[in-house]
């Protein structure tokens, strides 16, 4: 097995947990109950940026453990690699499907159902056919569809010398390509319908902010044959832009174009530093658990919020009311993706160690 990379398990339950509160409040928005969305005074943190910083934590931590079994073993094992995704995101990922399914018994057409149970949930979102049940698997969509590709890539791209040169011309040609083809239906096709796929796929469909994520696996893995500028190694720099990403997100900062690529931008160096950085630890045992559950968290978590706001019982004082919500949401959400993890998801895990990295 790998070292454990620190601090990584505090990031995605910081993810996780900002997942849950935007969902909270876009989910009482449309059941008409006083929220954040409709007081823009109020401020609180973007969930869509959880996924970005998702993105890259994917991105990183997948190329680096390829990485790790290339210099360990001397190939990478496409099956090996394939039965580990597989072991880890379907078993839930379907499950999840089920549940929302046999709960909520929605009437949905045939591609809206098909497209979700091939893997193509980001696609049914594009075309307006979002599983709406559970509407946050749109992104476990992406993160497939960039495993299924991205090792074979890697088999390619890691041979050469000219590994970054590639890799930066991936994220490149992925941050263009919607604008290249917008350009492209307003000139010459002229089809709005073209307009909303491309601005609907793209919105969730960020394979640049993953290759962010696989740039920063490069750079952390051959780290010590690397020199960095004298001013990146200055403590206060360090601290500076490892904290900034937070204090921009929780602000609200935002730009009109590539807000969530100069996020992705940000959130890489920040990891490089938490991971990196002897006297950077944020991790705690809370917030290693809640890491180690987010997967269960982010996928649970919508099931559960359209659960207790439809049987919990409205009240006039709105703080009690959503003192008793969250509440409700943060321990129900957390309690049954705990169970989730020793029970359902442990047997595939158990499965999984078969194919792990170093395994004997």
């Amino acid at each position: 097995m790998t070292k454990h990379l620190k601090g990584l398990d505090t990031l995605r339950a910081l993810a996780a947990t900002i997942v849950v509160v935007d969902h909270v409040e876009i989910i009482k928005q449309d059941h008409h109950i006083s929220n954040l969305i409709d007081h823009p005074s109020l401020i609180y943190p973007d969930g869509h940026l959880s996924v970005i910083l998702f993105f890259v934590i994917s991105g990183f931590l997948i190329t680096y453990l390829l990485l790790i079994e290339k210099s360990n073993t001397g190939k990478i094992s496409l099956k090996d690699f394939y039965m580990r995704r597989v072991l880890r995101i379907w078993p839930l990922y379907y499950l999840i499907l089920f549940l929302s399914y046999i709960i909520f018994n929605p009437d949905y057409s045939l591609i809206r159902t098909l497209l979700p149970l091939f893997i193509f949930p980001n696609v049914a979102y594009a075309i307006q056919e979002t599983w709406d049940v559970s509407p946050q698997i749109w992104s476990i969509g992406v993160e497939e569809q960039f495993y299924i590709v991205w090792p074979l890539l890697f088999i390619l791209i890691s041979k050469s010398k000219r590994a970054f040169s590639y890799i930066i011309s991936l994220i490149l040609f992925f941050t263009l390509l919607p604008f290249g083809l917008k350009f492209i239906n307003l000139f010459f096709i002229k089809n709005n319908g073209f307009e909303i796929f491309i601005s609907r796929f793209f919105y969730g469909t960020k394979f640049n902010c993953m290759g962010i994520g696989v740039l920063l696996g490069f750079l952390y893995f051959k780290r010590n044959e690397i020199k960095f500028p004298a001013v990146l190694k200055n403590k206060l720099v360090i601290y500076f832009f490892t904290l900034f990403p937070f204090v921009l997100w929780f602000f609200k900062f935002h730009t009109d174009h590539l807000n969530d690529e100069l996020y992705a931008v940000l959130f890489a160096f920040s990891i490089y530093q938490i991971v990196d950085h002897s006297k950077i630890n944020i991790d705690n045992k809370m917030t290693r658990f809640l890491g180690k559950i987010s997967y269960g968290i982010y996928l649970y978590h919508w099931i559960i919020i359209i659960i207790l706001i439809k049987y919990l019982p409205k009240v006039d004082n709105i703080y009690l009311y959503n003192l008793v919500l969250y509440s409700s949401v943060l321990l129900a959400t957390i309690f049954i993706s705990w169970f989730s993890f020793v029970t359902y998801e442990r047997f595939f895990l158990n499965l999984k160690k078969k194919y792990e990295i170093n395994k004997s």
